[in-house]
């Protein structure tokens, strides 16, 4: 898939000497945390990234020709007691978060060179918590958003369905009566022959 990759980024990364960095970014209904894989703070998008120096990392990240979803694992390490509490309280499973590359200047390590390219975007799966104490280490598998293509819908065409997206549309209220109602077709019944007979007696036909 092609990507557009900004030029000062894309001239960093193919110095003689470059420092890559990754970002992590995850969002939770309670708010969303950001994480890069360097040390101290890093400002970048309007935002403060906690950097996990060198304890951070990416699983390799596979891109494919057909249509299918390839998911990635992140780990990281290092990480304050206060943002593991994050990964036990809060609802993290089908929260979208994003992954993204980028680099840093040798002469100014916290600040990114250009702006990173995103690398993976998607939702979170399973998490793994190893917390020592003081610091702990979080491994979140990501799922691409194609892997919604091979889950069944959980959608049906009843009249409750109808309003959580339409409140006050009637269009399928009588979709459940229909389910055992008995609808003649191609053949007329007994009564539409009787009545055809009927009308055709008393309208005689004339030249």
């Amino acid at each position: 898939m092609s990507r557009t990759i900004d030029s000062n980024t894309k001239s960093a990364l193919l110095a003689s000497e470059v420092t890559p960095v990754f970002l992590f970014e995850a969002e939770y209904d309670e708010g969303a945390v950001r994480f890069w894989t360097g040390f101290g703070d890093l400002l970048w998008n309007g935002y403060t990234w906690l950097g996990t120096g060198v304890f951070g990392s990416v699983s390799d990240i596979e891109e494919s020709t057909n249509v299918q979803a390839n998911g990635i694992t992140v780990s990281l390490s290092g990480i304050p007691s206060e943002i593991i509490s994050i990964a036990f309280n809060y609802n993290y499973q089908g929260r979208p978060c994003r992954v993204y590359l980028g680099a840093v200047s040798t002469a100014t390590p916290n600040q990114l060179v250009g702006d990173p390219l995103i690398e993976m975007g998607g939702r979170m799966d399973v998490m793994a918590v190893e917390d020592s104490g003081d610091t702990g280490v979080v491994s979140v598998s990501i799922e691409n958003r194609l892997i919604d293509l091979s889950r069944a819908k959980e959608r049906r065409y009843t009249h409750e369905d109808q309003l959580i997206n339409y409140p006050g549309d009637l269009g399928l209220e009588y979709v459940a009566g229909l389910q055992d109602k008995e609808v003649p077709w191609g053949v007329a019944s007994s009564r539409a022959s009787t009545s055809s007979s009927s009308t055709a007696k008393q309208t005689p036909f004339t030249r």
